[in-house]
């Protein structure tokens, strides 16, 4: 095959040979290009330049010398630089660099400290940087990479809800990449597609990076295939290919150096897998010749496209029964790569190929590979049992010896109390009078004592109830939220094993389909609901007052809830003056106008949903009013409706809780919500916010 093609490309004649040189002269040129940028940018900093020019200076020199010796130096220099001047950026971007530089040169020990010098900076600082979670991510993939599963997972989840709890979107993106990488190493591929697919939806949160979509996008579909979810991967292959294609201009336009050929190498195998397992071996081959194509452009070494081709070659050629073919891509695949995986295809390749000898020792080879892996597994969890072991081993003799001080303490104490004793007892007669003085003023001591410890066993009494109201309160919460979250994941659960039956019709699958999405977003909603109610109580929940214009928040509000209105039913915005500005937290307010306008939505099937706001008198506060022509609210409900998962329809889609929040947030806001009992035509929620 490969002397065919050679001889084809010397038919070309003289324009293959005109497109090599032009080539050649393109990579001396790119070569020229990069030392004249070199030297440039270290005259540069030869003449002592301002810190601003200093730090892109060394930002471009770090980078033309990526994962090189050189590298290291540099960042260190602008480590030094954004310290003096302040620059935390700066000191951000180096020190997450040097994390991801001796993550690559395997030096576990200096990822970590990197990674512990953002945090520091960040803690002195009092914030939240992406840094922090690029450094981090290393010492999680470092983890996973020497196979320490559980130290891996602890550290993604550590993470994860710290970037939760501060709503730090890129935080979730990497913690839910990292998350999604242990998932396929421990072959729960079913969790690492729902990860990866919650990362790329947050991404489109802070604007699409077509750099982190692609990898995404290239890490879900080694899921998706895996488990043999055919039509979502080919979906998303036809995805990755637009995703390439516009990142090859973005290169082209701008110069960039992004390893979009490496990509589409990936792709292309994960093209023949997926029609290799649609038995589509015509298509299948098609593939693997445009991923030969790519053989040899990469130096890389044991990088995942080189692991992708050869496996899916194997594969192939197993299945065409090339079984000369197949063993030779296995043997070259087994050479960097001992997984169990691999050992069992080349079981597989000796056994069809009627090689029983070879293929009964190449089985006991993937048994011998598995036993090694689970007794490393083990190993290391023993290992982590009897380091916990040892500190608590610690813990207790420091306990013990702390005892043993007290004990000493004490009997000094008792020594010295008696040796008192003797000589007051030898003084009695010379301060008996004293002695009774003090008797009495410690029998009054004593009886205010008392007093005090009747008032605290008084105290304690009411803590006690307290605290058995709030465990009451909690299994209500408990049962409450357990039943809300049981609901939409019955269904989900329910209609995804239906499209599984190969008896249902597409329309059917398109109904379940859309089912199982209406659910996933009501326990969404549930979720960041409850998120929202802990971060309420545990007083976390922030506000930044700001100046805003109003009526801006108002219309916001109204197209993020827009798609939830029935058709037919018309959304209105009447504001009493064209433009107001309202000192308040954009964010809270628009948040709590969603849930006003969302519950009008939901009970609304026609007329009219309308939100305005009133000017109260001096403009010492505002009336946002929303107003509905739904079903209303019953009278006996009217002062149950704010209580969390009270709900007037209780048939409705909905946790419950939007109310509860919204009355939240207007009290941390320092205004009131209430239900407009005069208003029958359906229901009106007023908002007073003070000016």
């Amino acid at each position: 095959m490969h002397k065919a093609r050679f001889r084809q490309q010397l038919k070309l004649g003289p324009l293959c040979l005109f497109c090599i040189l032009c080539i050649f002269i393109c990579i001396k040129g790119a070569a020229t290009n990069r030392a004249t940028r070199l030297d440039s940018l270290k005259d540069i900093l030869s003449h002592s330049p301002s810190p601003d020019v200093a730090i892109k200076t060394l930002q471009e020199l770090s980078d033309l010398y990526r994962q090189k010796p050189e590298e290291v130096g540099y960042l260190h220099r602008l480590l030094d630089i954004g310290n003096r001047v302040d620059s935390v950026q700066a000191v951000y971007a180096a020190a997450a660099n040097l994390s991801r530089y001796y993550y690559d040169d395997n030096k576990s020990d200096s990822v970590v400290y990197w990674a512990q010098y953002i945090d520091s900076v960040g803690k002195s600082r009092k914030e939240l940087s992406d840094g922090l979670f690029e450094a981090y991510s290393y010492v999680c993939l470092d983890h996973l990479w020497l196979e320490n599963y559980e130290l891996a997972m602890n550290e993604a989840i550590r993470l994860y809800n710290l970037a939760c709890s501060r709503n730090h979107t890129y935080g979730q993106i990497r913690c839910g990449e990292n998350l999604g990488h242990i998932y396929q190493a421990i072959r729960r591929d079913s969790d690492a597609v729902v990860v990866y697919q919650a990362a790329l939806d947050k991404q489109e949160e802070i604007g699409e990076n077509l750099t982190v979509s692609i990898r995404l996008v290239s890490y879900q579909l080694e899921s998706l295939l895996r488990i043999n979810k055919l039509d979502s991967a080919g979906v998303l292959l036809a995805t990755y290919k637009n995703l390439l294609d516009r990142q090859e201009a973005v290169n082209r336009n701008t110069g960039a150096i992004y390893p979009v050929d490496r990509y589409r190498w990936i792709m292309h195998s994960f093209y023949a897998e997926y029609y290799l397992k649609r038995k589509d071996f015509e298509k299948a081959r098609k593939s693997l010749d445009c991923a030969e194509s790519f053989v040899g452009k990469e130096t890389i070494g044991n990088d995942f496209a080189v692991f992708a081709y050869l496996y899916i070659q194997a594969r192939y050629n197993k299945e065409v029964g090339n079984y000369a073919v197949a063993h030779k891509y296995i043997d070259q695949l087994l050479e960097s790569w001992q997984t169990p995986d691999c050992l069992q295809l080349k079981a597989d390749i000796l056994s069809e190929s009627g090689d029983a000898a070879s293929a009964i020792q190449a089985y006991k080879d993937v048994i011998s590979e598995t036993s090694k892996i689970n007794n490393e597994a083990f190993t290391r969890q023993i290992n982590q049992l009897r380091t916990l072991y040892d500190l608590n081993d610690k813990e207790i003799q420091k306990k013990e010896l702390e005892i043993s001080q007290m004990n000493v303490n004490i009997k000094e104490h008792q020594l010295i109390l008696s040796m008192s004793v003797s000589v007051i007892l030898l003084l009695v007669l010379y301060i008996l009078y004293l002695s009774f003085r003090r008797t009495r003023r410690l029998k009054n001591a004593l009886l205010q004592e008392k007093e005090a410890l009747i008032e605290s066993e008084k105290n304690l009494r009411i803590a006690k109830d307290k605290a058995e109201e709030a465990n009451q309160a909690k299994t209500t919460f408990i049962a409450n939220i357990s039943h809300e979250v049981r609901t939409p994941l019955n269904a989900i659960v329910g209609f995804a094993s239906l499209m599984s039956d190969p008896s249902c019709t597409q329309e059917e699958k398109e109904e379940f389909s859309s089912i199982i999405s209406n659910n996933t977003e009501l326990l969404l909603n549930l979720v960041n609901d409850v998120l929202c109610l802990s971060q309420i109580e545990a007083g976390s929940l922030s506000f930044s007052l700001r100046p805003v214009e109003l009526g801006d928040c108002c219309r916001n509000a109204m197209e993020t809830i827009r798609h939830r209105v029935a058709e037919g039913v018309s959304l209105n915005f009447t504001p009493e003056v064209p433009s107001f500005i309202l000192n308040t937290d954009p964010l809270r307010l628009q948040q709590l106008l969603v849930n006003l306008l969302v519950n009008a939505a939901k009970f609304t099937e026609a007329g009219e949903i309308n939100l305005s706001f009133h000017i109260g008198q001096e403009q010492k506060n505002v009336d946002l009013i929303v107003t509905d022509t739904g079903c209303g609210i019953p009278a006996d409900k009217v002062t149950q409706i704010f209580k969390r998962f009270e709900k007037v329809d209780e048939y409705k889609q909905g946790t419950g809780l939007g109310l509860s929040i919204s009355q939240a947030i207007a009290g941390a806001l320092g205004g009131t919500i209430r239900v407009d009992a005069g208003y029958t035509q359906g229901a009106r929620f007023i908002f007073t916010h003070p000016c």
